[in-house]
């Protein structure tokens, strides 16, 4: 009976009541009692917006334990049917910090009186760079210029053009313009030599320059880019300019198996014969109990590369027909809580196969172009094998980092010659915290580097073209890094280096050049501030120093003494001033720099071809750049990127700086504007804009390497992506309005070398490509 009457109860207020009812059974003295706890339920009405009030659609909104909703295209959002009590409302937006609110239902129609007002984040989750400082931290953390490619950026561009430099081109302001070719010999930051890494391995050969440290792992492989824009105290020789540290992919933790599969085919749309390439990438990742693993795998061929009147672009350091391979494999261990182990090894290839030879090109009349010849353009690089082991472990409050590492590259200049460079090192890095009071602290980055680099040029049947080069540095280095409260940011450090220079013999045309030795020290400091306290405007400036002992091989092949060139380090100083800030829909940063050298390392080529003199006068080079996005909605994306330069050098040394540096060095001003329309959740239209502007400053009868005119160009690329599952299907266009132009390199060596150089850029390039993710 006492059941029935429950039964009755529960009917009864069901039918009068909206509301619904639980059972629940409690049981006593093995008697069961049937209770009925009612819970009612309600609903929940917000509305979110912005700083300025304007509403934000498509904000996700969860309701912790009951579920998740998105705001509409007027900010509002509802959950419905929601049992009575307390809950935990998390609010999260792109581009916004996330609202944690608690929230009590006690009514059948919760409203919120005022919206919820989203503050534009000041820090992106991923923005995180361990270049400038060797130092894991926020952008927004570090007082000088840095430039961050992305994952996701990064991704969208190597689907337009996987050339590297040509990446690098389009997003990093004052770095000098891709030269379209397989090489990067004039490529600067800043009008300065820069150092290139691979998770930290040095990748460039400054006692010779090959010019392929840009093109030393396919982009595929690449997590991110982190760039140090200026001379830097913190990597030694080479970094004079600045430093490129290519991010390997990082292991997709939680997940046994992550995999990313890509193909990707292209072809010339002006002539299409000969011009088809494809790429095949594939990457798998995950984590297994205390193990972690990357494997990377890519493949591709590209055609013929013809320009816009379709004729065949001259071969001659091409990237057209050319095979590349790339294999990477990280495995990693977590030893214990606190270290990790891991070891890394990554294999890069990239040869030109070419049936076509160059012509002779002729500066301000004709290009050089391809012709078919018996005779096979062979040139690249034959390989690039890189290993590393690493080591990461906390002990007390003190971080400790081991890499030890090997590099051996093999780069061939086509029918001429060839360079063979290693580098062997060892790089122990320590950070350690103290808190200062309540609100302060100071880190503390000090350890040291080993580094043992091996360098000689050879012709194709291995006769020396230089001496054998051997560079054996030792350094030591302090950085600190002192936060004062919430808002100040002070950094400063020494790093102190000693180089060991050994020359071997050289035998050309009967004459012996002895080899000799050098040793020389260099010491050089960074200090630095910056203040965060207005997400707005946050101004930062630096002092920094770097160095480069140049490209001394290149005077050492013609038989000049070691001691004739002193290659002793030569010091730049970087001086920076800059702004950045978010500010709603906004992000900026505008730098303004200042760079002197008492000497520089500047080879200029002679009358006659292959021949070149060291030039070392004092230098001094300053420009602006400016990096800027903005979201006005929320279906478009709109960047910017910005790079102007100039500078005069002292040829007389007399302290008057009047002589114009060449366009070696100076690069043009560039400006690139992209624009992003997400048109629907799955299908995305993006399209850039490149401006590089022209550089005239040299009399005709001054006409030589870097004195030629540049002519400028101006270049759109498109792209279109649809999601669908786990498949993007892509389509772009490079040079979708098929400008005829030179590459600046082109013109800045212009007639010299024969004309060899003297090419054009490719005409209009279609890609087809699909990608999927797991």
């Amino acid at each position: 009976m006492a059941r029935l009457a429950a039964i009755l109860l529960y009917c009864s207020y069901s039918l009068s009541s909206t509301v619904s009812a639980e059972v629940t059974s409690v049981y006593k003295n093995n008697s069961s009692v049937y209770l009925f706890q009612l819970q009612q339920k309600g609903a929940i009405f917000g509305r979110i917006v912005n700083e300025q009030g304007i509403p934000l659609a498509n904000a996700n909104v969860q309701l912790a334990g009951a579920g998740n909703t998105s705001t509409d295209k007027d900010g509002y959002f509802k959950f419905e049917n929601i049992n009575y009590g307390k809950y935990n409302l998390v609010i999260s937006s792109e581009g916004f910090e996330n609202i944690i609110y608690e929230v009590e239902v006690t009514e059948e129609q919760h409203q919120f009186a005022e919206p919820f007002v989203m503050q534009t984040t000041r820090r992106h989750l991923d923005e995180v760079v361990v270049t400038a400082s060797r130092l894991a931290e926020h952008i927004d953390e570090v007082p000088s210029s840095v430039t961050y490619i992305g994952g996701k950026t990064l991704d969208q561009q190597r689907q337009i053009n996987d050339n590297l430099p040509s990446i690098l081109m389009l997003k990093v302001p004052s770095i000098s313009p891709s030269e379209e070719s397989q090489n990067n010999f004039i490529a600067k930051i800043r009008g300065r030599n820069f150092l290139v890494l691979i998770d930290g391995i040095p990748q460039s050969t400054p006692l010779r320059n090959g010019g392929r440290d840009l093109r030393t792992i396919d982009a595929s492989a690449i997590d991110h880019i982190e760039v140090i824009n200026g001379a830097t105290a913190m990597y030694g020789n080479g970094a004079a300019g600045g430093v490129i540290n290519y991010i390997t992919k990082k292991p997709k933790k939680g997940k046994k198996l992550s995999s990313s599969t890509y193909l990707n085919n292209s072809l010339n749309l002006v002539k299409a014969a000969e011009t088809y390439g494809y790429n095949i990438a594939q990457v798998f990742s995950g984590q297994i109990g205390k193990w972690d693993y990357v494997l990377q795998g890519k493949m591709g061929r590209t055609g013929v590369v013809r320009s816009a009147d379709g004729v065949v672009v001259s071969p001659f350091y091409g990237l057209g027909e050319t095979k590349s391979y790339n294999a990477l494999a990280k495995i990693g261990y977590q030893i214990a809580p606190d270290h990790h182990i891991e070891l890394m090894g990554n294999y890069y290839r990239s040869v030109q196969d070419s049936k076509y030879a160059g012509t002779t090109g002729i500066f301000g009349q004709s290009p050089a172009i391809g012709i078919p010849s018996d005779a096979a353009t062979n040139g690249g690089t034959p390989y690039n094998k890189a290993l590393h082991l690493k080591y990461d472990g906390q002990y007390g409050k003190t971080a400790a980092n081991l890499s030890l590492y090997y590099e051996d590259m093999n780069t061939v200049f086509e029918t001429y010659n060839q360079n063979y460079s290693d580098h062997k090192g060892a790089r122990l890095n320590f950070n350690t915290p103290f808190q200062l009071g309540s609100f302060s602290k100071i880190s503390l980055i000090y350890g040291l580097d080993l580094l043992k680099d091996h360098t000689v040029q050879k012709t194709l049947k291995d006769e020396l073209v230089t001496p054998d080069m051997n560079m054996n540095n030792f350094a030591l280095y302090l950085q600190s890094k002192l936060n004062i409260g919430a808002d100040w940011i002070l950094k400063g450090g020494v790093r102190y280096e000693n180089i060991r220079f050994k020359v071997g013999d050289l035998t050309k045309n009967g004459k012996l050049t002895a080899g000799e030795n050098n040793n020389s020290d260099a010491f050089v400091f960074n200090i630095a501030t910056r203040y965060n306290k207005y997400n707005y405007i946050q101004p930062f400036a630096s002092f920094s120093q770097g160095y480069s002992i140049g490209d001394v091989g290149l005077i050492l092949r013609n038989g000049v003494p070691l001691s004739q060139i002193d290659p002793k380090p030569v010091v730049v100083n970087n001086f920076e001033l800059g702004i950045n800030g978010k500010l709603s829909i906004w992000d900026y940063q505008l730098t303004g720099y200042y760079s002197t050298s008492r000497k520089g390392t500047n080879f200029a080529e002679t009358s006659t071809p292959g021949n070149y003199e060291l030039i070392q006068v004092p230098q001094r080079i300053y420009g602006v750049e400016f990096v800027a996005n903005v979201k006005p909605v929320r279906w478009l994306s709109i960047g910017t990127v910005l790079g102007y330069m100039d500078g005069r050098q002292d040829l007389k040394n007399e302290g008057n700086f009047k002589d114009k540096l060449d366009n070696s060095i100076i690069s043009p001003f560039k400006i690139n504007l992209n624009v992003d329309f997400k048109l629907t959740e799955q299908w995305n239209v993006y399209v850039q804009y490149l401006h590089l502007g022209g550089r005239d400053v040299f009399p005709a009868e001054a006409y030589n390497y870097g004195k030629y005119p540049v002519s400028g160009y101006n270049l759109v690329d498109f792209q279109t992506r649809y999601k669908y599952q786990k498949f993007t299907f892509l389509f772009s266009v490079n040079n979708l309005f098929n400008a005829d132009y030179y590459p600046i390199h082109a013109e800045v060596r212009g007639a010299t070398n024969e004309g060899r150089y003297y090419i054009k850029g490719s005409g209009t390039t279609a890609n087809l490509g699909i990608q999927f993710d797991l």
